[in-house]
């Protein structure tokens, strides 16, 4: 069994600003934090050589799901997107995160050091859901979703606590959104929607004319946080960031998921057509303890982790 998605692994300049930052806009609190080196962790995240990473996990209280993996490498990177001239290249893209109220929460993040991209702008997301959005940018240039809903009694997005949530979901932009659904459907998630997007190029960023094919998918036993929401610009190319998005460059490196058996997981990965970044590691990974790990290649070049704890 393959678990939602448990931790997106962002890079950062400066572990404490950017730990400061989400702890002070979203209420995220220290799940743990360490420091890594070695041979495993070459394989598993792509280090070079003899590279150290600082790593702290952050997140709502009791989140187990959703986390917030920052890492800050002994040598320098620039972010990866750049100034996100190219928006419809291809990679893990932004992080989703639900707040009680919009207006508050990009006032805080403001506060806090980031930057606005898009104000909030309401759309409809499914006949029983709505959505006040908006896009800002973290201290190290990494796009926040941050959104407020609007939900049916009995939607599935209804069960709400009132605060800040773990990561619902991390968007990834996609050369083709349907091949890619097929590809995160044979790991277990289904859709929640599917729908073309028109008329918020402004909102995007976009050319104008160009409609976003928007696939979200989540797990069936964890239906609003760690999800995966797929973004294609339809008519508007881009090009893989594997090259790109790799330490120690900044930005969003890779999504973590669990599995019951790293084996079988790996037979499956392989029949779908992933391709392993290294080989299989024992590691101890900060939040999880104890774990046998591999990534792998999603169908977009995004790294993805999966790790079946000892």
């Amino acid at each position: 069994m393959i678990s939602a998605v448990r931790y997106v692994t962002v890079a950062v300049r400066d572990l404490d600003r950017a730990c400061r930052f989400y702890e002070e806009t979203f209420d995220y609190l220290p799940h743990a934090r360490a420091t890594v080196t070695g041979a495993a962790f070459e394989q598993l995240w792509r280090l070079p050589a003899g590279m150290t990473a600082e790593v702290a996990v952050l997140g709502p209280v009791g989140a187990d799901s959703g986390r917030l993996r920052l890492i800050a490498f002994d040598r320098p990177g620039e972010p990866y997107w750049g100034d996100y001239g190219s928006p419809q290249d291809h990679g893990l893209y932004a992080l989703n995160i639900r707040v009680p109220e919009i207006g508050a929460a990009v006032q805080r993040l403001r506060a806090a050091g980031g930057r606005s991209k898009s104000s909030p702008t309401r759309w409809t997301v499914t006949p029983q859901v709505s959505a006040w959005d908006s896009l800002s940018y973290d201290p190290d240039g990494v796009i926040l979703d941050v959104f407020e809903l609007e939900t049916a009694p009995g939607s599935l997005m209804d069960d709400y606590d009132g605060g800040c949530t773990a990561l619902q979901t991390i968007c990834l932009h996609s050369g083709d959104a349907r091949q890619s659904a097929r590809f995160y459907a044979a790991l277990g998630f289904r859709p929640w929607y599917d729908k073309m997007i028109e008329r918020m190029e402004g909102f995007f960023k976009i050319p104008a004319g160009t409609p976003l094919h928007n696939i979200n998918m989540v797990m069936p036993d964890s239906p609003s946080i760690g999800r995966i929401e797929i973004a294609q610009y339809v008519g508007f190319p881009g090009s893989s960031q594997r090259d790109r998005a790799v330490p120690p460059n900044l930005g969003l490196l890779s999504a973590s998921l669990e599995t019951t058996d790293l084996a079988e997981t790996g037979k499956l990965l392989r029949a779908i057509g992933a391709e392993p970044v290294g080989e299989a590691v024992e590691v101890d990974l900060p939040g999880s303890g104890a774990v046998r790990a591999r990534s792998y290649y999603g169908p977009d070049d995004e790294v993805l982790e999966f790790y079946q704890t000892l």
